[in-house]
């Protein structure tokens, strides 16, 4: 065998112990950037030598790219570790963290962890996402999170495009219908039966269904957030649990909105005798009464926070009582916010009772505090509303 001179004069033919022949090179590519060291490479087992001249070149325009040899030897488990990082430290709370930890665990690790980044397709991608789709009715934010990673890969040159971007993605079975709330029917239904409950589970349901408000920012309510002679709720604080939290479970509401809602005065006269209860049961149990600013609205057994699924189990079996449709905790604020539309109340009187982030637009920017006739008129709104519907 002989090297034929049109190729590089670096490959050169070699034979293995069974007598197959086959083409190798190490050649120089180029100059690291970084180290300004030259870079040179190795690669073997061609069958021809215009195979290694192609893979030569190749290698050639990819360093001359920023995309170097031991850039296309990561994996997508390397870049994930990298992207990782970034994503703990961008501001999320843990919990989230968590979950997104689970995605990757369950379904995306386990499809793409040894694949090189750059020899993942658009076919990959699609093949993958399928796969979620004959599993779960709803994965497009799991394979957005794929997608994540696969950017990170484009924004450190380890390749030149994200074949997600490309991907053809089958749609969720649940697109284009929302259907995580309760119609003015069924609400009134859940409302009646809540009722009928012990004095803790009506005051949560009923705060819930009446407010909007979130799982996170229920759980660490303390009595002193609520001012009984102004009817109002403050909410400052977010109760994310995670296993990297560390015990350190209370943060910051999700958006980062403090707020301040206007109760009904059938709310707040619930939560006035749970509150009278609850105190009759601290002392039964032999458990010490806390400050205002520290007792916890909703406490359990042991005056401590509640689990984080707690609203939902309550829910859940009510639902189940009255045969209707399952929702999530999500879906009563979801309820709220299309109570709170067709009652006709502003979209700026929505935006502050849900915790929402304000648009930055000119009528947002004047009123950057809420008047507490804002704040009023929703909730008036809500109510006039409702009784129409025969509820209150």
């Amino acid at each position: 065998m002989t090297n034929q001179s049109k190729y590089h004069p670096a490959i050169q033919p070699y034979q293995l112990k069974n007598g197959k022949d086959f083409y190798r090179f190490t050649a120089y590519i180029g100059v690291d950037p970084l180290t300004g060291k030259e870079v040179t490479v190795t690669r073997s087992r061609f069958k021809t030598p215009k195979q290694a001249q192609v893979a030569l070149d190749k290698l050639k325009y990819q360093h001359n790219n920023g995309q170097s040899p031991e850039n296309n030897r990561k994996s997508f488990a390397d870049v994930h570790k990298e992207w990782d990082v970034l994503y703990k430290e961008s501001g999320i709370v843990m919990s989230t963290y968590s979950k997104t930890e689970g995605y990757f665990k369950n379904h995306i690790l386990p499809f793409f962890s040894d694949l090189k980044v750059a020899k993942i397709t658009v076919r990959h991608c699609e093949e993958f996402a399928y796969q979620l789709s004959k599993e779960l009715k709803y994965f497009h934010h799991i394979v957005n999170y794929a997608s994540e990673v696969m950017e990170t890969a484009v924004r450190y040159n380890y390749i030149n495009s994200n074949p997600f971007k490309t991907a053809k993605i089958p749609n969720e079975q649940g697109q284009g219908k929302i259907d995580n709330y309760l119609d003015i029917q069924d609400f009134k239904v859940l409302l009646d039966y809540s009722k009928n409950l012990d004095s803790k589970s009506y005051a949560l349901l009923r705060l819930l269904m009446f407010t909007g408000m979130r799982k996170g920012e229920l759980i660490p309510l303390t009595w002193s957030d609520i001012d009984f002679a102004k009817k109002t709720l403050a909410i400052h604080d977010g109760y994310s649990f995670s296993k990297y939290n560390y015990g350190n479970n209370v943060g910051v509401p999700k958006g980062k909105i403090n707020r301040i809602l206007i109760l009904d005065d059938e709310t707040l006269n619930a939560l006035k005798i749970w509150q009278l209860e609850q105190k009759q049961l601290l002392i039964q149990l032999g458990i010490e009464i806390k400050p205002y600013d520290q007792q916890l609205i909703f406490s359990n057994t042991v005056n401590n926070f509640i689990k984080q699924d707690y609203p939902n189990q309550l829910l859940r079996k009510a639902l189940d009582v009255l045969s209707l449709k399952y929702i999530t905790i999500h879906g009563l604020r979801h309820t709220h916010a299309t109570q709170l539309t067709e009652a006709g109340s502003s979209l700026i009187g929505i935006q502050q009772r849900l915790g929402h982030a304000e648009n930055k637009n000119t009528t947002n920017a004047y009123y950057v505090h809420v008047t507490e006739q804002i704040k009023t008129n929703t909730l008036d709104l809500l109510l006039a509303y409702l009784a129409e519907k025969g509820i209150y």
